[in-house]
């Protein structure tokens, strides 16, 4: 079979996706030899992946997603080269293409909690239209969740049957080795943060809850005077303005550390040293937000949402209710008196790239 890959959001550019791709396309190349796989990329990102197998062929596109390009060029390219599966990373299916089809549907964050410029304009009208379209007219749709299939089902009012879960992939940069004592100081004291920090990692939106968690850690600073700093991991909207001026508001600019994005290693460091992560979103559609931190045995203390409560216990993780902000510093106190808390890795064998990888030839192959 020839089965088309969209690889235009390949590499850790692209966060949770883009590692998502690289690592099944990079499972591919070592295992497949059934399939013929045609692998769509940007320019930019062209160069970054060097086949080794004969099964893998590459093809340079200038459709960049959510272009005007990617609804006439694209389909275009995807027909020239006859396949019988495309896949589709982003759930945005061209409108002229009709032939077999499978997206992946990462979260409906998009829906439900639209960046604040595009609330009520064209272009959230034009997503929604197209990322409705994607899911009705494809013949699979890949969710992480039986929450998120649930949602999927009462929004979209498609069949059930076309719709797969399969776990989240964890990525094989995880797995590495705990760094030195003096690279880890050389790090923190570079970035001017202390020995003892709490983690939190993901998109800086509104759904993130930040606002009330900077909030309630400025109340357990003053009330426990505790040395600890707060480290924020994630892309910033630039239209949503209230973390920044939360910080500013409270005095925490020499207390909590925002970074767009860290490379793997600079990550695995944070993983490794932090005191504990927390999660204060409003909205997750699976349990990937915790997964690294599992792997880990980083203690975690996170918001009680039904996805999480469903699969870890209140042995794994600590919850509170995010809309309260004297909950979540109630979980700030206890987190240091948990110790039984600490070091309890969990087997991550189900999200392993090749396990998921497997599923997702299985699906091609059909």
């Amino acid at each position: 079979m020839r089965i088309g890959i969209d690889c235009r959001a390949y590499g850790e550019n692209h966060g949770y996706r883009g590692i998502y791709i690289e690592n099944l396309v990079s499972y591919l190349d070592k295992n497949e030899d059934e399939n013929k796989y045609i692998l769509f990329f940007n320019e930019r990102e062209f160069g970054d992946f060097v086949p080794h197998s004969s099964c893998i062929h590459m093809v340079k596109t200038s459709a960049q997603i959510e272009s005007i390009s990617e609804q006439i060029l694209f389909p275009r390219e995807l027909l020239r080269e006859k396949l019988d599966h495309m896949f589709f990373s982003h759930p945005y299916i061209p409108l002229l293409y009709r032939r077999k089809s499978t997206i992946l549907l990462i979260d409906l964050i998009a829906y439900f909690y639209p960046e604040k410029h595009l609330k009520g304009g064209l272009l959230q009208y034009w997503k929604s239209f197209m990322l409705r379209h994607s899911i009705q007219s494809s013949d699979t749709v890949i969710v992480l969740s039986e929450i998120l299939k649930h949602d999927l089902i009462e929004i979209f009012d498609i069949q059930e049957e076309k719709i797969l879960v399969i776990p989240p992939m964890l990525s094989n940069k995880e797995d590495m080795q705990i760094g030195e004592e003096n690279t880890i100081n050389n790090f923190l004291l570079k970035e001017g943060i202390s020995k003892k920090f709490i983690l939190s990692v993901g998109e800086l939106r509104e759904y993130k809850n930040i606002p009330r968690l900077l909030q309630a850690y400025n109340l357990f600073l003053k009330e426990n005077g505790e040395d600890i700093d707060l480290v924020l991991v994630g892309k910033e909207d630039p239209t949503y303005h209230e973390i920044r001026s939360t910080i500013i508001q409270l005095g925490l600019q020499s207390r909590v550390h925002i970074y767009n994005m860290f490379d793997v290693e600079q990550m695995r460091l944070l993983y490794q040293n932090a005191s504990f992560f927390i999660l204060a979103s409003l909205y997750e559609s699976s349990e990937l937000a915790l997964l690294t931190s599992l792997s880990y045995g980083l203690p975690i203390t996170s918001s009680i949402l039904p996805i999480l409560t469903t699969i870890f216990s209140q042995k794994d993780v600590l919850y509170f209710r995010p809309m309260s902000v004297p909950d979540i510093q109630s979980a700030f106190i206890q987190m240091f008196n948990r110790p039984l808390l600490k070091g309890k890795k969990k087997d991550m064998n189900k999200y392993s790239v090749p396990a998921i990888s497997k599923k997702l030839v299985e699906i091609f192959s059909k």
